[in-house]
């Protein structure tokens, strides 16, 4: 997911990936390439993904590590973590590593201390205050979920309803990877990474606030009738009522989290119906040549372990490459490994989103304005156009009419190798954000399923010419309410010069 926040941040940071460079520590990522077998499987629908999340939290033994970028409150979390409670009250060792980017962090320090509460430790990725210009850029943009460290789970999707196919208003198409064999130890060994990262924190267990927590004020002030004379101590008894308030707010908020509505258990039926059904037609195969490959936590070249793994596997296609993903911002790093693609005739197709499928319009600014220089060259590109076709991808009766884009973020090359995880078409996945993916080599099968995916998306997308407009000569900006539309002119000269920072 796009963040408002990064264009407002970005005003104040020109120069924050050069300084951050030279101040973060250096350390090197996780890279591990595996040729004995491993289980994979291939998880398109979201409820599908949903199901088997659930799945695997409930069968855990011994241990489970989550890490995500958002973990929201909603249906969907509230599943997620009833069941990590029930599996914690049962011994079960339960970590969780929260991203805290400001705009779209919800599982705050009342959320993490009823977590805490419940045996589930929560760390919190990089908590620095907006002030703090130039570390609040870093982001963990990883999504991870292991169990027992003999299987994992990672791809687009975070834990919030848009990801599972649930929203009424708009969801994500998105893709997941799903691996059981030893290279999870290697996922594991990435994850030990973040937990223990300088960046990474404990979050914090939120207590009562008492009186004497704030100056001039004592715990027995309402026995001294001399106690609010003095000007100060009013002022603080002012500040208390109010953290008293936040407090009980906050802590009911939470505690209710973890209570499953009626709403909740209906949606739940539908994961154990139609997720299992969904699931159990999932492609799984086994992989003899696996990959996984990891960014380790703060920034300079050394952590960019995954963009250049990425840069190899596109080096060694001699055929086609099909690529999705909701960003197509394209700099430096990735305008060299298509110009190489593009020199060697090795056929590009790029899936992405249009402005009305989009929830980023900033990035639809770039993309609108650059892409033709990529279309003139050759590239195949479609913009989704928002809908789905439920014959073809099936989902629950009341999100049918809702909007949709794509969030996977995925290739196959030459038919045979595939690529899923965290990782956008963007200088914030290729610079400054934490990324992770898993890559099988030589399998045509999970090739072939992923490949046929994303023809699905082709079909309910537009192409576009060489010019960079759509083919069938209706507007780029087709369904786009007004409002939006604004947003997307208002945005066009910022972003474009700020465009490193999308």
């Amino acid at each position: 997911m796009k963040l408002k926040f990064y264009l407002i941040a970005a005003m104040m940071t020109f120069v924050s990936t050069a300084f951050s460079a030279r101040n973060m520590k250096d350390s090197e990522g996780v890279y591990r390439r595996r040729t004995e077998p491993q289980q994979i499987t291939i998880l398109d629908s979201g409820i599908a993904s949903l199901k088997k999340r659930l799945d695997m939290i409930e069968g855990a033994k011994r241990s489970i590590e989550m890490e995500y970028f958002i973990y929201s409150i909603d249906t969907a979390g509230r599943l997620i973590t009833d069941a990590l409670i029930r599996k914690a009250r049962q011994g079960v060792k339960i970590r969780v590593i929260v991203d805290t980017s400001l705009p779209i962090f919800e599982l705050n320090k009342y959320y993490a201390s009823v977590l805490k509460e419940a045996g589930i430790e929560v760390h919190y990725y990089n908590p620095a205050v907006l002030v703090r210009v130039v570390t609040v850029q870093f982001r963990s943009h990883r999504k991870t979920l292991i169990v027992d460290g003999i299987e994992g789970i990672t791809g687009g999707r975070n834990i919030a309803d848009e990801y599972f196919d649930l929203s009424r208003e708009y969801n994500f198409l998105d893709t997941d990877i799903v691996v059981k064999g030893s290279i999870v130890q290697d996922m594991l060994k990435s994850f030990e990474e973040f937990w223990n990262a300088e960046l990474t924190e404990n979050a914090p267990v939120v207590t009562a606030p008492r009186p004497s927590d704030f100056p001039n004020l004592s715990d027995d002030y309402q026995n001294d009738p001399w106690a609010l004379q003095d000007k100060d101590a009013r002022i603080s008894l002012s500040r208390f009522k109010g953290e008293v308030s936040r407090y009980k707010e906050g802590t009911a908020k939470a505690k209710a989290f973890t209570v499953l509505t009626p709403e909740d258990y209906k949606v739940r039926r539908h994961v154990d119906t139609l997720g299992a059904q969904l699931l159990a037609k999932e492609t799984t195969a086994i992989c003899n040549d696996t990959l996984f490959a990891a960014d380790f936590p703060g920034m300079g070249e050394k952590t960019r372990v995954l963009r250049k793994q990425l840069a190899l596997e596109a080096s060694l296609a001699t055929k086609n490459v099909f690529i999705e993903s909701p960003y197509f911002v394209v700099k430096k790093e990735i305008s060299t490994i298509l110009d190489d693609l593009i020199r060697r005739k090795v056929q590009i197709n790029v899936v992405s989103n249009s402005l009305y499928s989009t929830d980023a319009f900033y990035t639809q600014a770039v993309f609108d304005t650059r892409i033709r220089r990529w279309t003139e060259l050759g590239v195949n590109v479609w913009m989704h156009k928002g809908r789905i076709n439920p014959s073809v991808y099936p989902v629950l009766p009341e999100v049918r009419g809702s909007r949709w884009g794509t969030h996977s973020k995925r290739a196959v090359i030459d038919e045979k190798t595939i690529m899923v995880g965290t990782f956008n078409m963007d200088p914030r996945s290729t610079n400054i954000n934490a990324e992770m993916a898993l890559i099988c080599r030589d399998n045509p099968k999970l090739a072939k399923a992923l490949q046929e995916n994303i023809q699905q998306h082709i079909d309910g997308a537009a192409k576009l010419n060489r010019y960079g407009l759509r083919e069938d000569g209706r507007p780029m900006h087709e369904n786009v309410p007004l409002s939006k539309k604004v947003l997307f002119w208002m945005t066009l000269p910022l972003a474009n010069v700020l465009d490193f920072l999308l």
